[in-house]
């Protein structure tokens, strides 16, 4: 997916007045994404996922700017998995499957760096286990 199209810097803001805000840009900037999708999904999806990573970082207070970088990370990389999932292409042909597995692998590989940037911000280790 390429970004396509400017947009406005739309910040949005965060549901916890504690907790920084993120903008459209800062989601187009760390990962790649069609811009087709309209400024209101993102926005959503975006929104979306602050509740989920605000969820999971419950109780840290995010001051330093490392830990703001680490936090809008996490929140842009679940929002563009959120759109991933939603955007699944199934079809009937075995083309159209293929490629549906591999956007579902795709949304895999960014729920693993979210999981990995909040084990970092909560300074807990990175579980890796490989179940056979």
């Amino acid at each position: 997916m390429l970004l396509n199209a400017p947009v406005t810097n739309s910040e949005v803001p965060n549901p916890d007045p504690e907790r920084p805000n993120v903008s459209i840009t800062d989601l187009l900037g760390t990962v790649r994404l069609d811009q087709s999708k309209g400024e209101s999904l993102l926005t959503e999806k975006i929104l979306l996922a602050m509740d989920i990573i605000n969820d999971q970082v419950l109780l840290l207070k995010i001051e330093t700017k490392t830990q703001i970088r680490k936090y809008k990370r996490a929140v842009c990389y679940e929002a563009a998995a959120l759109i991933g999932e939603e955007n699944l292409d199934f079809d009937t042909t075995t083309n159209g499957q293929s490629r549906g597995e591999n956007q579902q692998a795709k949304a895999q590989s960014l729920r693993r760096i979210v999981n990995h940037t909040i084990a970092d911000l909560t300074n807990r280790k990175r579980n890796r286990v490989k179940l056979v």
